[in-house]
């Protein structure tokens, strides 16, 4: 099994940045029945994800720092929140098409990107999170070498479809009217999600 270290990197790390253009679209699945999250709520509760960068070894809020998870396709979404479990359990969920509007500056941690970044791209894919979420401060903190970033793109450890975290830096650069809101188990969404529960072996419950 690949080794993977804590920071910092043992060479001097070259990396890759991936420029997410203004006028992009991200897509994000979020509960507003828990804690009131909204289309744009970054969570400044943590670490408990796999790239938070939240100070402390326990979770407690940030006030200075916040996470926000989304990706490019809606199968990528619905792995990432119920991969783990097996069931795409549709309750109050909402979903999210959120537009980029100004360029965003992310670290490229797909294929030789992770390496290039000082670790090895299994950090993506790592169960143990205090791994992960000790290189996202280092990335987010060492601007000197990663320069000022709004986030992360990376490989998701379910079906390997590119994900995105971003850092609370980020949060001027993004943009959703509520009409780009829909709930999860709207009928218009039913045939993506069936088609992504049969691509990833999940089973859907309404």
């Amino acid at each position: 099994m690949v080794q993977i270290l804590l920071p910092p990197p043992q060479r001097n790390p070259s990396p890759i940045f991936y420029d997410l253009e203004k006028g992009a679209y991200l897509i994000r699945i979020f509960d507003p029945n828990s804690y009131g999250t909204q289309a744009l709520t970054f969570r400044d509760y943590g670490p408990l994800h796999r790239f938070d960068h939240h100070r402390g070894n326990k979770p407690g809020v940030d006030q200075e720092r916040g996470v926000y998870y989304a990706a490019f396709t809606l199968s990528s979404c619905l792995v990432e929140c119920f991969g783990d479990t097996g069931i795409i359990e549709i309750k109050g969920q909402q979903v999210a098409f959120v537009e980029v509007i100004r360029p965003l500056k992310l670290l490229d941690l797909r294929d030789s990107g992770a390496m290039r970044a000082g670790s090895v791209s299994a950090l993506a894919k790592v169960s143990d999170r205090r791994l992960s979420q000790e290189w996202s401060r280092f990335f987010y903190e060492h601007v000197d070498i990663y320069d000022k970033l709004d986030g992360l793109i990376f490989y998701n450890a379910h079906n390997d479809e590119e994900a995105i975290a971003l850092y609370e830096r980020a949060s001027c650069g993004l943009s959703c009217p509520d009409t780009e809101v829909m709930a999860l188990n709207d009928p218009q969404l039913r045939p993506a999600i069936q088609q992504a529960a049969k691509d990833n072996h999940l089973i859907v419950v309404y």
